[in-house]
């Protein structure tokens, strides 16, 4: 029989409904999945600045121990190659390396330091941090003498790399760190 009253009653959704709640859906899980891209690019970005700020420490204290060493850390630029080193002579561990204590100068522990904190493998910045450098400067408290960096000047650390700003392009972030040798922090 047919309906004479002329009122139609909707069985189900519409082809157009359909295809609107998919778009919906769609852009719903675009976003969610944005947020687990950026989510893990921070997180990411977040572990190399805890790794660079333990190894700017690490190198504070490695400064800190060689007392009366401050010019020697001093790096002429960025160092960013570990091949430029070579192998060190020596050891800031007296013994540990077979080199009898006091055989080697503050300039040469120093020159360890810089190579231990820059090249070690799998702990070292080169190893731990995408395009990881290192530069220390001094700021001189007294640029009247011969000295390049005056005892109680400030030494600053500063180690930078690359980390990734979004899904297309990189960028280049930073810890730094200023430390007065001699002065306990």
């Amino acid at each position: 029989m047919m309906n004479t009253s002329g009122s139609r009653y909707q069985q189900g959704a519409s082809l157009v409904e359909v295809l609107v709640a998919a778009i919906v859906i769609g852009i719903g899980l675009l976003g969610i999945a944005s947020l687990q891209v950026r989510s893990l690019q921070a997180s990411t970005n977040a572990e190399a600045r805890a790794r660079a700020t333990d190894l700017a420490w690490e190198l504070a204290d490695r400064i800190r121990a060689n007392a009366d060493a401050d010019e020697y850390y001093i790096t002429d630029g960025v160092l960013d190659n570990c091949d430029a080193y070579g192998t060190s002579n020596c050891s800031t561990v007296p013994g540990s390396s077979g080199i009898e204590e006091g055989a080697c100068s503050k300039a040469d522990v120093a020159a360890e330091d810089l190579l231990a904190v820059l090249c070690t493998p799998s702990s070292g910045i080169r190893s731990v941090l995408a395009e990881g450098t290192l530069e220390v400067t001094c700021a001189d408290v007294d640029t009247t003498d011969s000295d390049a960096c005056t005892p109680g000047s400030q030494l600053t650390i500063t180690i930078s790399w690359s980390v990734r700003d979004d899904v297309f392009g990189t960028g280049t972030d930073r810890v730094v760190m200023t430390v007065i040798p001699g002065d306990p922090q």
